[in-house]
């Protein structure tokens, strides 16, 4: 496809108007405006310039927001330690009431074994001498919990619900003991 010679004129106008707009705008950019630096180097210094604002802007901006992330660990933190000390001091309590109403059982066993037969007796007595080791173990288990820290709290706790439920167990088996052997 030949092109016409209208066409080829238009195209060099473009051209050319296009090099003329390229040319005062170069022209423009490299002007002087009495300055003994050009506008390039003034550009890259005010550049520079905003830079280093906008960094110590983000550098104070961050070290407010690390502030506040550390405050507001902290409080939890604190919040966690109270939790942890208030629900350690409820289970020391629960256990101290355990150990109470083992020694009473103890108690009753001992108390029973004095007026039962002597098949009845040894019955009892065994049952007295398991709870006793149980009475035991519970002592150890207060101290630990009474020492326990807030890392090792959630092991100590989970091995004081297996044994509240071991002691609960005992208590039904020498209940059960009694009532059949009083009967």
């Amino acid at each position: 496809m030949k092109k016409s010679p209208l066409m080829l004129t238009r195209i060099k106008h473009v051209a050319g108007t296009m090099m003329l707009v390229g040319s005062l705008a170069l022209l423009q950019a490299c002007g002087s405006d009495n300055k003994k630096e050009s506008r390039t180097e003034d550009a890259l210094e005010k550049t520079g310039d905003a830079i280093s604002a906008d960094t110590k802007d983000a550098a104070a901006d961050a070290k407010e927001d690390l502030n506040e992330t550390g405050n507001k660990a902290d409080a939890k933190a604190d919040e966690v330690s109270a939790d942890f000390k208030r629900e350690r001091d409820e289970a020391v309590a629960k256990m101290n009431v355990q150990k109470d109403k083992l020694d009473a059982k103890i108690d009753e066993l001992k108390a029973k074994a004095d007026n039962q037969s002597d098949k009845a007796k040894v019955e009892t007595e065994r049952q007295k001498a398991k709870l006793e080791v149980q009475r035991r173990e519970l002592g150890d288990d207060i101290d630990k919990a009474k020492n326990a820290t807030a890392d090792a709290w959630k092991d100590v706790k989970s091995g004081f619900k297996q044994a509240g439920h071991e002691i609960g167990d005992a208590f039904d088996k020498a209940g059960d003991k009694l009532k059949r052997n009083d009967n």
